[in-house]
């Protein structure tokens, strides 16, 4: 975990908890400096996937679910009044948990087009929903009644 405290220094919003769990939060308001924080926080998921035992690949793979779920919220869950996305990080000792929430008008993620079907091969929808789907063992949707949308992505890090 020494690499994880240096990489967490780093990008801060970074903590350990009592229980030996570890866990970052971030706000990120809409504009151009967004960019530059989506890819502090994928480097910190994907340090965190490796620090909780994912191969190096499979963690990379789980920035990409991240990036994903932020780039989305970001582009259709906006709304009028800019209010912010919010990205959670949580390392257990068996799985990383990543939580994207948004305060757009929310979708409804069976209507999303599949990707690989032949009609859609050339189309850009769905791809975001297909990788985070590819690269992590479990994603759920929340949709708040004050509205919104909530994206919880999880990986086991260990067997």
């Amino acid at each position: 975990m020494a690499d994880l405290d240096a990489e967490a220094l780093r990008l801060g919003r970074f903590r350990r908890h009592p229980s030996g769990t570890w866990s970052a939060r971030f706000v990120l308001d809409p504009g151009p400096a967004a960019n530059t924080a989506i890819d502090h926080i994928e480097d910190l998921a994907v340090c965190m996937g490796r620090a909780g035992g994912l191969e190096s690949d499979d963690a990379v793979f789980v920035g990409v679910a991240l990036r994903e779920a932020v780039v989305n919220a970001l582009r259709h869950g906006h709304n009028p009044d800019g209010a912010p996305t919010r990205i959670g990080l949580h390392l257990t000792p068996d799985s990383l948990v990543i939580t994207v929430r948004d305060r757009g008008p929310g979708f409804d993620p069976d209507a999303v087009p599949d990707p690989c079907a032949k009609q859609n091969l050339e189309r850009g929808g769905g791809r975001g929903l297909f990788y985070m789907r590819c690269f992590t063992d479990r994603v759920s949707f929340v949709f708040p009644r004050q509205g919104g949308s909530v994206v919880r992505l999880a990986k086991k890090t260990r067997p």
